[in-house]
């Protein structure tokens, strides 16, 4: 029963597929390819730089850290090098002045007393 006006008025329409498809998935591949490979080249940089810049931060902090170890030691040796310190160590250690060249050296018990 063909009642007009009614259902489709073409009797030989015939579903077909869309073929543009194929190429519109294709497209948008493409451009979504081409969006990450931007991206990418340009975000792959920065996030090196900045993790370079952070290292760096991290270095100077360690170099200040090692500037400031190196002045306390040498401060320290400045103090064990100073001549009395010297002085009070050796004699509490039992060491006595030698006697100055030419001069024949005293004995330990003498210069002791």
């Amino acid at each position: 029963m063909n009642h007009p006006g009614l259902g489709s008025s073409n009797r030989f329409f015939i579903p077909q597929r869309d073929h543009r498809w194929p190429y519109v998935l294709t497209a948008l591949l493409a451009v979504s390819a081409l969006v990450v490979l931007a991206l990418g080249l340009v975000g792959w940089p920065r996030l090196k730089s900045t993790s370079i810049h952070y290292e760096l931060i991290g270095l100077r902090a360690e170099v200040r850290e090692l500037e400031r170890r190196e002045r306390e030691l040498m401060l320290e040796l400045e103090d064990e090098r100073n001549p009395q310190r010297l002085a009070e160590r050796a004699r509490a250690l039992g060491l006595v002045p030698s006697a100055p060249a030419g001069l024949p050296a005293t004995a330990v018990s003498e210069v002791a007393q």
